[in-house]
């Protein structure tokens, strides 16, 4: 009985491994055909470009100009304000004037009457002859007449015998030193006195220079200078020296960043860059103006600083910008549409067409130009590539149209 078991067992497992069999025999159905994918062809183009090294860096204005107080006082008036324009020499605040005219006045009264005391109405020119002052030409008159006295003693006393005692005669010599010493001794004095008169003058002067600079002006550059601060209020007591203003000239700004050491022998003085800021797509021509003589030895970097037109004020002081300065020119660059840079989980992709299906390139890619971006490290992509891939992926097989 066991025996009979065992062999309707293996029977039914050879029937069994026989029909697997036959499943495996089996036709298997064909896999159905991918429908090719309707692209659009770009070309792939060759051109020279310009090689650049990119620096982020600062914008400064032509002249930053912070405008102090040369004299205490209280603010009387204030005439401009943030953003305004100002011209060379424009009034921007006022200060009191009272305390100023008061010294002025009083310094004037003092140079009036140092020179009231040489009888004077105004200071004499240099080479002037002193000798012809009123006070120099009476001294001179009581020398002169001093010496003719003696003269005509002296015939008087050398006569045989003498017409004149020898005290009469010495007294008449005497006076006669007297009177030519009163000369030199007034001489001396109108001098003084015209220095003295000189340093009243000066202290006049100083006078009227602090009551100028009661009026606080903007700098007499030929630039149009725009507020970027204002610092004071109306009824303000200042100190000298105190900032009252901030004023920026933005015609053209400088931008100031730090290249690496490597381009050193590259960027020079006059050569030519482009200028960049965020929230603007345009590009501003400017070039290299100043190229610091030696490199930083911590940061391993250059100093450079660049000069750009700026006439409509786009680019403002102070804010942060890239700087592209040519350090060379290449020939034969790749560009290619940027609609034809497919971009997923920051790999970079273009595609081509080999014998109806698409190719995949993995790429790198430069800044925009317009509409074209370069292909960095490029494979040979030829001639055509595809635009707008979309969802292509490589051996999808695909159809082509201009």
């Amino acid at each position: 009985m066991n025996r009979t078991r065992i062999t309707i067992f293996c029977l039914a497992g050879s029937v069994l491994a026989m029909w697997l069999a036959g499943c495996d025999r089996a036709p298997k159905p064909a896999r159905p055909e991918v429908a090719p994918v309707a692209v659009r062809l770009a070309p792939v183009r060759y051109k020279a470009v310009n090689d650049v090294v990119e620096v982020t860096g600062t914008l400064y204005g032509e002249q930053d100009v912070t405008v102090s107080a040369k004299v205490p006082g209280r603010i009387e008036t204030i005439l401009v304000d943030m953003g305004d324009s100002v011209e060379p020499g424009a009034t921007l605040a006022q200060i009191e004037r009272v305390d100023y005219e008061l010294a002025v006045a009083e310094k004037r009264a003092a140079v009036e009457a140092a020179l009231a005391k040489l009888g004077l109405s105004d200071l004499p020119g240099p080479g002037t002859d002193l000798s012809a002052l009123p006070t120099v030409a009476r001294a001179k008159a009581q020398e002169a007449n001093a010496k003719a006295r003696l003269d005509r003693a002296r015939q008087l006393f050398e006569r045989d015998p003498p017409l004149l005692s020898a005290q009469d005669f010495a007294d008449i010599e005497t006076q006669w030193e007297v009177a030519s010493t009163s000369a030199q001794v007034e001489l001396l004095n109108v001098r003084a006195g015209l220095a003295e008169a000189r340093v009243q003058r000066a202290a006049l002067a100083a006078a009227e220079q602090r009551l100028a600079d009661t009026t606080v002006v903007a700098p007499s550059l030929p630039l149009t200078f725009r507020i970027a601060a204002r610092r004071i209020s109306v009824g303000e007591q200042l100190t000298a020296g105190q900032a009252l203003f901030r004023l920026v000239a933005m015609d053209r700004v400088k931008f100031r960043g730090m290249v690496p050491e490597r381009y050193a022998n590259q960027v020079r003085q006059g050569v030519p860059a482009q200028i960049l800021v965020d929230g603007t797509a345009e590009i501003f021509g400017a070039s290299v103006t100043r190229v610091a003589p030696a490199v930083d030895v911590r940061a391993r970097t250059l100093d450079v600083e660049i000069d750009a037109a700026n006439p409509e004020g786009v680019l403002t002081p102070g804010a942060f910008a890239r700087a592209r300065i040519v350090i060379g020119r290449r020939e034969g660059a790749v560009f290619v549409p940027a609609s034809a840079v497919a971009q997923f989980a920051g790999v970079q992709r273009l595609y081509t067409v080999k014998d109806g299906k698409a190719v995949e390139h993995r790429v790198r890619v430069g800044p925009p130009e317009g509409d074209l971006v370069e292909v960095l490290d490029a494979p040979a992509l030829g001639e055509m590539v595809i635009d707008t891939p979309g969802r292509i992926t490589a051996g999808v097989p695909v159809t082509t149209g201009r």
